[in-house]
């Protein structure tokens, strides 16, 4: 492939992992100023976040494995179309039901984009480029991420929420526009006959449920999470039995598939404590503007801009095991950093926090992705990429929701012994210490597992059985 059509393919993908990860983060720093719009409580406007989270997470692998059917290009680039609508849409909007619908619709054009995105640039870039491409998307996320609190921000100082969800037209016409020209038709997978419906809806009933009884404001309801459970346990069954499955039971078999996914799940659910629940610390305690919190929390994604491309070059070199390992331990450290704030904590304790939790993260992504499309077979990519995605957002929603409800159940039952204040920070302090002891169990798990695996590889293969 010619070195400019590769690289202009990556432009073209990058403009919509930055339309993307500008939207969420720019949506991170107005969340206060849209609960206070509608009038709604953090439990209410998590939903805002959620509900486009779980509409990624429900069609993520079924537009994966239509983008291997029809063409990767094809469904990323009419993505564009129906993200920018929806952003339009979302802009309009002068209720906090009609903001959720309007994000819903936005998310389908969003998992269009995710599921095929990663699986394009993996199939256009050689093998021993591979890391260090995937490790520049990790710097388009890191940008969109660093422009969005502070431009967030900026923005929310002279005008009122909806111009977070304008901004977006514009860059989505260029990118669709772009998509059309310069993305090379991809590798199809021929086997794939027809498409999950229905494995389809019931995953996204089962994920919707699980969510569900994560965010009752009165605690997490028992019998919603029981449903999830039966539900999960009739689409595996159904998976079973389908010809045309969702899950491709044979990449179950893959080890470092399966590791690298399970690993994503504790760093996605983590760092969303952060990410959504920060800023209203820094606006509501701290007393910040939403331009000064912006501008703080843009210190996370401008570390991740630095350490994203390093990690894909380290890990093409050495191997992605110890850059994880590295990620993990960075992160257990920047949440336990962050279990200390108080209501008045210093620039150095939160910009701390916030360093450590950057290279932890920047560290994790390309490694992580490069591991698992690496042992996979090319024309996977697009089911691998889009499972990829799933697992993220899900994490996400999960993160989300049960993060707002430990910091909801702590500071209800705080608030009933302690002023306000106090208890918002010994509420916070819980969700971060919690943070912290799952990525510490996910780094000793990751490092017993991947030594039994060098000590597998290093024992002598058996004699061949004699005739």
């Amino acid at each position: 492939m010619k070195v400019d059509l590769k690289w202009r393919v990556f432009l073209v993908v990058a403009i919509g992992i930055l339309i993307s990860t500008l939207d969420g983060s720019i949506l991170n720093i107005a969340n206060p100023s849209i609960a206070r719009d509608f009038n709604v409580e953090i439990d209410a406007v998590q939903w805002v976040v959620t509900a486009y989270l779980l509409v990624i997470t429900s069609s993520l692998i079924f537009f994966g494995r239509l983008g291997d059917k029809r063409g990767s290009n094809r469904i990323y680039t009419w993505g564009f179309l129906i993200f920018t609508l929806g952003s339009l849409g979302c802009s309009q909007s002068f209720s906090l039901p009609m903001l959720i619908g309007t994000r819903m619709f936005q998310g389908l054009g969003a998992s269009m984009m995710m599921a095929t995105g990663i699986g394009i640039v993996s199939n256009t870039f050689p093998a021993g480029e591979r890391g260090k491409a995937l490790g520049l998307t990790g710097t388009i996320v890191a940008l969109g991420n660093m422009l969005g609190p502070s431009l967030g921000g900026f923005l929310l100082a002279s005008f009122e929420w909806p111009i977070i969800f304008l901004i977006n037209v514009p860059i989505g016409i260029l990118g669709f526009y772009f998509g059309f020209k310069y993305l090379p038709i991809q590798d199809l997978n021929h086997e794939i006959k027809s498409y999950d419906i229905q494995g389809t809806i019931l995953l996204a009933i089962t994920v919707a449920t699980l969510i569900l009884a994560l965010s009752d404001s009165q605690g997490m309801n028992i019998m919603l999470l029981g449903a999830s459970g039966l539900l999960l346990f009739l689409f595996c069954r159904w998976e079973r039995k389908t010809t045309t499955p969702l899950l491709d039971f044979q990449l179950f078999q893959n080890r470092t598939f399966i590791q690298g996914n399970l690993m994503g799940v504790v760093v996605y659910c983590t760092q969303t404590s952060v990410f959504f629940l920060l800023p209203f610390y820094l606006e509501t305690i701290l007393g910040y503007s939403p331009a000064r919190s912006g501008l703080l929390m843009t210190t996370t994604p401008v570390i991740m801009a630095v350490t994203a491309p390093l990690a894909g070059h380290f890990s093409d070199k050495f191997g992605s095991s110890k850059m994880i390992s590295l990620s993990l331990s960075l992160l257990t450290a920047s949440f336990l950093l962050l279990s200390t704030l108080k209501v008045n904590s210093s620039y150095l304790i939160i910009g701390g926090g916030l360093v450590l939790l950057g290279i932890g993260m920047g560290m994790f992504g390309s490694p992580n992705a490069s591991s698992i499309l690496g042992s996979i077979p090319r024309e996977k990519a697009g089911y691998a990429g889009g499972f990829i995605a799933t697992n993220r957002n899900l994490s996400y929603s999960v993160g989300i929701s049960s993060s707002v409800l430990l910091f909801s159940w702590m500071l209800h039952k705080k608030q009933a012994v302690l002023e306000y204040s106090t208890a918002y920070m010994q509420a916070i302090h819980t969700v971060y210490l919690v943070a912290a002891a799952i990525a510490l169990f996910a780094l000793v798990m990751w490092i017993i597992s991947q030594t039994k695996e060098r000590f597998e590889q290093s024992q002598p293969l058996p004699p061949p059985a004699s005739k």
